[in-house]
């Protein structure tokens, strides 16, 4: 598990560099990087508090792979409206203000994936001074956050190209935690015996009827305010 979460903190942070090198102005991917630098910095007097074995706790613990699955699905779906603000923009057709607001929309799973680097690389170099590591991460984040953005920038300048690798890249993370959350050794296994819950099956399908209904009158409003 912890090998997969591995791979999953190196992608979040490689879709992280895509999604900086998208935002709007020049100075905006320096700003962030910035602040990921600070971020990762000032997060050592709370990674050095935690021991290794809090952390197997934590990941054997099902209940929370659940919480990070849901916050990566959360953060799927808020990408998904930037890539449609960002190819909307490039083919000059008009934006609602909300899709407008998710142009800066900075990349959220960056932080996280840093602190979880962070406590990789404490328990990996046992030995080395505290801040030396921070000091060193910080750097790279730097480095890796800013200059990359715009080393995509250069190296990929059209758009439309980025928001399609960064989609690709965001959709084999959620993938990722789905199966880490599915095949987790915790997971409960239902017998053929067990009772179907149809008062919660009852309950999802009036949620999913009143969604729908909602947003099919949403549209038939709008289209006739507009016409």
């Amino acid at each position: 598990m912890e090998n997969v979460l591995l791979i999953m903190t190196l992608l979040c942070l490689l879709a992280g560099v895509f999604k900086n090198s998208l935002a709007p102005g020049r100075y905006y991917p320096l700003v962030f990087a910035v602040l990921c630098a600070a971020a990762v910095w000032f997060s050592g007097r709370y990674a050095v508090r935690v021991n290794k074995l809090s952390v197997s706790e934590a990941l054997e613990d099902f209940k929370v792979m659940q919480d990070v699955n849901i916050v990566v699905t959360l953060h799927l779906l808020l990408i998904l409206g930037f890539a449609a603000s960002k190819l909307k923009k490039v083919f000059g057709l008009a934006r609602p203000w909300y899709l407008r607001m998710l142009e800066y929309l900075p990349a959220l799973l960056v932080l996280p994936a840093f602190f979880y680097l962070y406590l990789s690389l404490l328990f990996s170099f046992v030995g080395v001074p505290f801040g030396w590591v921070g000091g060193i991460l910080s750097v790279l984040a730097l480095l890796l956050v800013g200059g990359g953005a715009y080393l995509l920038r250069m190296a990929v300048p059209e758009e439309e190209l980025r928001v399609e690798l960064l989609l690709m890249m965001e959709f084999l993370l959620f993938v990722l935690m789905l199966c880490s959350t599915i095949f987790h050794p915790a997971a409960i296994v239902f017998s053929p015996e067990t009772r179907v819950d149809w008062a919660s099956l009852v309950y999802t399908a009036l949620v999913i009827v009143v969604l729908f209904g909602f947003g099919f009158a949403w549209r038939v409003w709008r289209q006739r305010r507009s016409a």
